[in-house]
C-alpha cells in the first residue's frame, strides 16, 4: 500500500511540478515588467473569449452523449452543493470575524476549479482528458455563476457589490450550454468536421495558454507582507484539508461517482486552492486585497503537497 501511495503521489506531485514551472516563469515575466496589465488582459480575452469557449463546445461535442453521461446533471448539482456545504463550515469558523469573515469564508469555499484542474487532468489523464473535460465543464455550469455573485458579493461587500450577468454567465457557459442543446437536439453530428477541426485547433491552445495566465495573475498580485498567521492556516485547514477529507468520506459512502476518473476529478477540486478571480474581485470591485492576494501565494505553495496526498489518498483507499 506504502509503494501504491508513493508512486502516486510522485505522479501528482510531477504533474503539478511541471505546470508549477510554467506558472513561475509567467509570473517572473511579469515581475519582470516583460509583461504588463495590458498583455495580462489581452491573453485572458484569448482565453475567456474564444480558446476556452471552443475548448468546452469541441470537448462536449466529441465526447458527450446521454448514453455515457446518463446521469449528468449530477455533475452542476455535486459541485454547487460541495461548495455551499463547505462555505457552511466557513462562516461557523469564521462567525465571529465580523471584518474579515466574509473574505476568508469566500477564500475556504471557492476554488480554482477550471484553469489549474485543466492542466493537473491533461497530466495525469492525457488518454481520458476528453472525458476529464466534459465532467469539468458540467461542474461549472452551477459552480462559476456561485463564483461570479455569491462569491463576488462576499469579496466586495465593504463597497457594495453589483451583480452583473455578463460576469455570471461567461463565455465558455454559454459554449458549455449550446453544445449540450447541439447534442441534445441531434445538430452535433451535423456540424461540417473543418468547422469542428477549426474549433479544435482553436481550443488545443486553451490548457497551455490557461496556465500561462494563472502564472501572470499569480505574478500581479501585491503582496507587500504575508497576512496574519491564523487567518491563513484557518482558510488553507478549511480549503485544502477539511474540503478533501470530506469528499474522501463522501466518494466512500455516499456512492455518486462512477469509477476512478470521477474520483480523481473531485478530490482534485475539493483540494484545489483558493480561486485567483478572487483577488480580481476585489481589485476591481473593492476588498481586501492584500489580505486575498497574501493567503492565495501560501495556498498555491501548499497546493504542492495537499493536492498529491489526497489524488495517492483516492487513488489507494477508493
Amino acid at each position: 500500500m506504502f509503494q501504491a501511495l508513493a508512486a502516486s503521489f510522485a505522479a501528482s506531485f510531477i504533474a503539478l511540478v511541471k505546470i508549477a514551472l510554467v506558472m513561475v516563469a509567467s509570473a517572473w515575466l511579469v515581475r519582470r515588467g516583460v509583461f504588463g496589465e495590458t498583455h495580462i488582459k489581452a491573453i485572458t480575452g484569448v482565453v475567456v473569449y474564444l480558446a476556452l469557449p471552443c475548448l468546452v463546445f469541441g470537448n462536449i461535442i466529441a465526447n458527450f452523449d446521454t448514453r455515457s453521461y446518463p446521469y449528468w446533471w449530477k455533475f452542476p448539482l455535486i459541485g454547487a452543493g460541495f461548495t455551499l456545504a463547505i462555505l457552511a463550515a466557513a462562516r461557523i469558523f469564521f462567525w465571529r470575524d465580523r471584518e474579515k469573515g466574509l473574505t476568508l469564508s469566500a477564500l475556504a469555499a471557492f476554488q480554482n476549479a477550471g484553469y489549474l484542474i485543466l492542466p493537473i487532468g491533461e497530466a495525469l489523464f492525457p488518454d481520458q482528458f476528453g472525458r476529464f473535460s466534459v465532467i469539468l465543464f458540467l461542474m461549472l455550469l452551477s459552480y462559476m455563476p456561485l463564483l461570479w455573485s455569491l462569491a463576488k458579493f462576499m469579496v466586495s461587500h465593504t463597497k457594495g457589490a453589483q451583480i452583473r450577468m455578463s460576469q455570471v454567465f461567461t463565455p465558455p457557459f454559454y459554449a458549455a450550454v449550446l453544445a449540450m442543446i447541439c447534442v441534445f437536439t441531434g445538430t452535433g453530428g451535423r456540424i461540417p468536421s473543418p468547422v469542428l477541426g477549426a474549433v479544435d485547433l482553436v481550443g488545443g491552445a486553451c490548457v497551455p495558454l490557461a496556465t500561462v495566465v494563472l502564472g501572470m495573475t499569480m505574478g500581479s498580485l501585491k503582496v507587500d507582507r504575508l497576512p496574519n498567521a491564523f487567518d491563513m492556516l484557518r482558510v488553507i485547514g478549511i480549503k485544502q484539508l477539511l474540503a478533501p477529507a470530506l469528499m474522501i468520506l463522501a466518494l466512500k459512502y455516499l456512492a455518486f461517482s462512477s469509477g476512478h476518473l470521477e474520483n480523481a476529478f473531485w478530490i482534485l477540486e475539493a483540494s484545489s486552492p483558493p480561486a485567483t478571480a478572487l483577488a480580481l474581485q476585489a481589485i476591481h470591485y473593492g476588498g481586501d486585497e492584500k489580505l486575498i492576494c497574501g493567503i492565495l501565494v501560501v495556498a498555491y505553495l501548499a497546493a504542492l503537497v495537499t493536492i498529491p496526498f489526497f489524488f495517492s489518498l483516492v487513488e489507494v483507499l477508493l
